[in-house]
């Protein structure tokens, strides 16, 4: 081996070295672990719900966030199912930002004095709320799980306007019509309507709703007329 190849191998190695050095000395200390926490993109989880499912904490080591992001979304998201997935941005080489892909809610269920949420991939969460937030309605009467899935999808798929108005879903089904639902709108209206047809039918609820000079009822069932809640039927 020439002097000249003697010399580059030399100083590689002596790079080597001091490359291990630098990477052994960061990973000691402090500029090497997670400075400051923020999560984005969550709508009805808290940030600290999701700080704690990913396990993150000011001791963890930011290249290791990064390279185990994978399990660690994984991991979030079998805490929290209403968490389809992480992932991780750094500011400053220290500040770490979980963003944060959650299902939305399509409304709850109330059930022996608790409130349950319904996530957009048809889960019934577990978790027990005792009073909830957020302009979500209350599924009551689906005892069938493919009945509450159907009116969810229906329910994801009306106008913001009359998504935003409405406050409970009933099942309220009889000998007569197995597929008859009521609803009970914010606007102090309640709506009779059929499963097969509501959701071609609520998309005129606001104009319907305008011409009415007292609060009734608005009976989609078949055609679709309203009446005052004091007219006798």
């Amino acid at each position: 081996m020439s002097k000249k190849a003697k010399s580059y191998q030399k100083s590689f190695i002596i790079l080597f070295i001091a490359i291990v050095i630098i990477i052994l000395a960061y990973l000691g200390s402090s500029f090497s672990k997670v400075r400051n926490i923020t999560v984005k993109g969550v709508n009805d989880l808290g940030a600290q719900q999701v700080i704690d499912a990913t396990k993150i904490t000011d001791n963890s080591l930011l290249v290791g966030v990064f390279l185990h992001h994978r399990s660690i979304s994984e991991q979030t998201h079998k805490q929290l199912p209403s968490v389809k997935s992480v992932s991780f941005k750094t500011n400053n080489l220290r500040d770490l930002t979980i963003v944060v892909d959650e299902y939305p809610t399509l409304g709850l269920i109330y059930k022996n004095g608790y409130y349950y949420r319904i996530i957009d991939n048809g889960k019934i969460l577990s978790n027990k709320l005792k009073s909830y937030t957020g302009n979500y309605p209350i599924y009551t009467d689906f005892d069938k799980k493919s009945d509450l899935e159907k009116i969810t999808k229906i329910y994801k798929k009306m106008p913001e306007n009359v998504k935003n108005n409405i406050s409970e879903i009933h099942n309220a089904s009889n000998k007569i019509n197995p597929y008859r639902i009521k609803i009970d709108m914010n606007d102090g209206n309640k709506v009779i309507a059929d499963i097969r047809t509501v959701d071609k039918k609520m998309k005129y609820y606001p104009s319907i709703a305008a011409q009415m000079k007292k609060k009734g009822v608005i009976d989609m069932e078949i055609g679709a007329y309203s009446y005052p809640f004091d007219k006798k039927k």
